[in-house]
């Protein structure tokens, strides 16, 4: 009886996964299909045992010829997605392009998960004031830091529906995001979204729902810790909107819900859609290695337009505060160059000056040890008052070393340096623009 249960139990599962499959006379190899996709084969006749084939007791179920699971792993796909140093602001398109998609043209759901750990040392030439971005100043006391936590575990699931359909949805735990506010705490659904389009049949899509705002690059060369730009001016918040994409040129436009977003966008009425964004950039390959490519992006309103520095509390807010973002990247061989500035349009109330974020960064992959390595620098400034303010900056120096163990493992380490202390909370009264914090950060992701 208890065998019978097993039995009846790997078959429930199975049809779960493949509701029409059935026991066949097939011997089961697993191989690798693009890179980070799993597929099956194939191969010759296998004997019959107690009614069903070998593999069933050492395999959860045995998919027939040609087909698809509908449950699969792809992380060609999933990485990129889940990836919290590039590619911020057009992620939807990887939905949408068979290079990372794998011209499935099938239904069915592709999983993903990443795990982000660090530890940190670090001092600070003033008690009890850290500067680091990575972590909150009120996470640490006295004059050193040691730190050793993981920062994040997110899990993604890619719903395909039609060659034309397709849904994203992201949950996040964060050891950093810890605010009583539901939509900033501890485990949250940090996107979810649809996106209709097929590269392959027309170069027009369309989105809908919580994800990333298409403005900038927000992106960093760095391994593991995010540049000035991120930190100032990283919008993520509701909407609907569409784009076209061909040839290397993508141009996209946002219509957003009104209030305050989960992150940087702003306006001063919820219940209409009275923000928006636009974003292009145009990518021009000068052969296999080597290219460049500039964008530009517009925010409509944003969180810099209160008296107060705060930006949780909706009601805090005032007249619309636009942002405005010009980027540009060249690569030549194993080099890379990035830079990016925004600037909002007006000055910020709080402060009474414009707020400007820029990074300028450059890195080089090497291969040593038949590793897969990158070695990275960085220098990116975030700037809101005059000279005469101890809040006029924050600066960040990293450079940084990443070494990829596997193609879903990475190892990183970073020194940074970050000088200037100047909180988005009380920055009026806390600052202190004599504060420097000397860092090592180490990095693991892992991620599938």
């Amino acid at each position: 009886m208890i065998r019978s249960l097993k039995l009846g139990l790997l078959f429930a599962v199975g049809a779960l996964f493949a509701p029409h499959a059935s026991a066949q006379n097939d011997e089961i190899q697993y191989s690798s299909g693009q890179p980070g996709y799993s597929s099956y084969e194939i191969g010759a006749e296998a004997p019959i045992r107690d009614g069903l084939p070998p593999e069933y007791f050492n395999q959860l179920y045995i998919p027939p010829s040609g087909f698809t699971p509908a449950i699969r792993l792809n992380s060609t796909l999933t990485q990129p997605l889940m990836d919290f140093q590039n590619r911020q602001s057009d992620k939807e398109l990887l939905l949408i392009d068979p290079a990372f998609s794998g011209g499935q043209e099938t239904t069915g759901l592709t999983i993903g998960a990443q795990f982000r750990g660090s530890a940190m040392v670090g001092r600070t030439n003033t008690t009890n004031k850290f500067s680091y971005l990575g972590r909150f100043p009120t996470d640490f006391s006295g004059d050193s830091v040691t730190d050793a936590r993981l920062l994040q575990a997110n899990q993604v699931v890619v719903g395909r529906f039609s060659p034309w359909a397709h849904g994203y949805m992201e949950t996040l735990f964060s050891d950093v995001f810890t605010f009583p506010d539901h939509k900033q705490g501890s485990l949250q659904m940090r996107q979810a979204y649809v996106v209709f389009g097929d590269l392959t049949q027309s170069p027009w899509y369309a989105f809908m729902g919580k994800k990333t705002v298409s403005f900038g690059d927000m992106g960093t060369l760095s391994p593991f810790s995010q540049s000035m730009i991120w930190h100032y001016f990283a919008p993520l918040a509701e909407g609907i909107g569409g784009g076209y994409a061909d040839g290397g040129f993508n141009i996209s436009a946002t219509a957003l819900n009104g209030s305050r977003g989960i992150r940087v966008a702003d306006s001063n009425e919820k219940g209409h859609i009275n923000n928006f964004a636009v974003n292009t950039r145009y990518d021009v390959p000068f052969g296999d290695e080597s290219g460049f490519a500039i964008g530009a992006g517009y925010l409509h309103g944003s969180i810099y337009d209160g008296p107060t520095a705060e930006h949780l509390d909706p009601g805090i807010t005032g007249s619309l505060n636009g942002l405005w973002d010009v980027n540009a990247s060249f690569y030549w061989g194993s080099w890379q160059f990035e830079g990016e500035v925004v600037q909002t349009n007006k000055e910020w109330p709080t402060t009474a000056y414009k707020v400007t974020a820029y990074r300028l960064e450059t890195a080089v992959d090497i291969l040593w040890l038949g590793k897969n390595m990158r070695m990275s620098g960085s220098w990116s400034e975030g700037i809101q008052g005059p000279d005469s303010t101890e809040y006029k900056f924050n600066q960040q120096f990293v450079f940084g070393l990443r070494c990829d163990v596997l193609p879903n493992v990475m190892l990183s380490m970073e020194y940074v340096r970050s000088m200037g202390f100047a909180p988005l909370m009380n920055i009026t009264t806390v600052s202190d623009s004599s504060v420097v914090q000397d860092s090592l950060v180490f990095g693991l992701v892992l991620a599938i």
